[in-house]
Parts: structure tokens; sequence; C-alpha cells
């Protein structure tokens, strides 16, 4: 009965261990948690391949496209978002487009929600929609990497 109760309550802290931690109500972010995220939807289209990746912060976004990593500073009190001047690695790839359509999506953004899981970042012609979390591994999902310019390794 003790293993039990015991292996019972050690899946419930791992399954807590995965939800966003929730914002003190002082905070600009108190609807919209801060961490990891993983892109899996531009404009209504789903992702086939989930390879960009963004840390929110209060005051910034940082991330990965799969070829390129990015950084961009942030502000306004959600529901609104002014993203600012997005930095980038430079590097092109076979998902180009798709990074592109990130980007630009990602500069014509004004506004920011979260539920259940899910974050949205809105405003222009495509809406961003993340899951949060991380990948599988730093290789990506089924450690597979996702980045074809890397180098395979030995």
């Amino acid at each position: 009965m003790f293993r039990q109760l015991t292996a019972a309550a050690l899946a419930t802290l791992a399954l807590a261990a995965c939800e966003p931690t929730a914002p003190t109500s002082n905070e600009p972010y108190t609807t919209v948690p801060t961490g990891d995220y993983v892109l899996f939807n531009i404009g209504g289209e789903v992702l086939s391949v989930r390879h960009t990746t963004m840390q929110l912060s209060p005051t910034q976004i940082t991330g990965r496209t799969g070829c390129n990593s990015f950084a961009a500073p942030i502000s306004g009190t959600p529901p609104e978002i002014v993203v600012g001047e997005i930095q980038t690695s430079g590097q092109t790839c076979r998902w180009s487009a798709q990074e592109n359509s990130f980007f630009n999506a990602l500069r014509a953004a004004n506004r920011v929600t979260y539920e259940d899981g899910v974050l949205r970042i809105a405003g222009g012609s495509k809406t961003l929609t993340f899951e949060y979390g991380r990948l599988a591994s730093a290789d990506g999902p089924i450690g597979r990497n996702l980045n074809p310019n890397a180098r395979p390794t030995p």
C-alpha cells in the first residue's frame, strides 16, 4: 500500500513539473506563463516539422527556427505585445519559407494569449500557435537533428 501511495505521489510531482510556473501577481505576465514553447501552427497551417522553439520572458523572446537562432525585445502587458527588432544568425536553409513566415507574423504581432497550454501570438494576417514545453531532445523529436546545416555526429 505504501509503495502505491509513493508511486502515485511521485507521478503527480512529475506531471506538475511539466506545467508552467504561475507568475506572481505583480509581474506583467500574470496571464501568459514565461518559459519554453514549441511552434506547431502558422496561420492555421499545422507544421509537419516542429523545430521552431521560443523562450518567452517579460522583456524578450529568444529561440531557434531549425536553422537560425533569434532574439527580440518585447514590451507591453498581455494581451498586448510589442515585438522589437528581430536579430537572427542569418543562415539560409531548406526551411527558409517557414522561417520567413514565422518572422513576418512575429513582426506584425500585437496580441499574446495563453490558454490550456497553448500560446497564441497574433496581430497580422497569420497567428502563431505554440505548445508550452521543449522539444524531446536537443536533436529534435525522435532523436533526429532537424538542422539541415548541421554536420553529422560521428
